[in-house]
């Protein structure tokens, strides 16, 4: 205890048994001495205070870090034990996925029912109306099953039924100008279909005519540019000299065949010829 506690404890015993001995009650009672506790904070005051400990986390340099990440060969050591169990397990699950695929055809059902690349749908219906309708329904799927291998298809077919060359160019069904040229005559059909039924009589007589007169001023137009325009401009835009023979011989050949002139059979590649 320091020293300015015990003398203030001593002063303080002292005054409290002189009041104890003396019995005279009107004595006036001893007031504590403050200066007592002005010393007691002067003695204090010299002591130097205790040193407060920092609560802070002193900051470690980032050179002495420990460096956190994956442990890599633990996780080798892992994938080795556990690799040997897991591919014959995957190696099997992908043969029989693949399996099942290709026997149930999926992907190539994705893929015509997407419509990726030309597809002789049109001329396959066409086929089966001919000699098979029973499979008509069925033409979805024969095409699914076939995708991507169509020629083979085509080719079993006409062998199967005996109707070759019934697929010849096929792929140019749905070609985008054929797809074209379909749309815009089937257009053209359910206007004058329309037309028929609803437009008066009026009406349809003036459209009559008018096509008749456009049909009659081109036939007119057309004879007038070959027999009087267009000999002037031929040397100028025609072909060279001396086509005009090759010309007409051409036509004359080309009406020869028409007409019926039957050419003579090659038989050069056939194996029922001998020589």
């Amino acid at each position: 205890m320091a020293r300015g506690a015990e003398g203030k404890l001593r002063r303080r015993n002292e005054r409290k048994n002189a009041r104890e001995e003396g019995n005279d009650p009107f004595m006036a009672p001893v007031e504590d001495d403050d200066s007592d506790d002005a010393d007691e904070q002067q003695i204090g005051s010299d002591v130097p205070p205790p040193k407060k400990k920092s609560t802070s986390k002193q900051s470690i340099p980032v050179t002495q870090k420990k460096k956190e990440g994956i442990k890599t060969l633990p996780l080798v050591l892992l994938v080795l034990l556990t690799g040997t169990a897991v591919l014959p397990a995957l190696i099997y699950a992908s043969d029989f996925l693949g399996a099942y695929f290709q026997k149930n055809h999926v992907f190539g059902a994705i893929g015509y029912k997407l419509g990726l690349g030309p597809s002789p749908k049109k001329r396959v219906l066409s086929f089966y109306e001919k000699h098979d309708p029973s499979k008509i329904d069925n033409v979805d799927s024969i095409l699914a099953k076939h995708y991507g291998d169509y020629p083979k298809l085509l080719k079993k077919l006409e062998r199967k039924y005996g109707d070759y060359g019934y697929f010849l160019e096929w792929e140019q069904d749905e070609a985008p100008m054929t797809l074209a040229l379909e749309k815009v005559q089937e257009t053209r059909e359910y206007i004058g279909e329309k037309f028929n039924l609803y437009a008066p009589q009026i009406v349809k007589t003036g459209v009559r005519n008018a096509r008749h007169n456009i049909g009659f001023l081109y036939k007119r137009g057309r004879r007038a540019w070959k027999k009087t325009i267009w000999p002037h401009l031929e040397p100028f835009f025609g072909v060279p000299k001396g086509s005009a023979a090759q010309k007409r011989k051409d036509a004359q050949e080309a009406r020869r065949k028409k007409e019926g002139q039957r050419r003579r059979k090659n038989t050069e590649f056939r194996d029922d010829v001998e020589d």
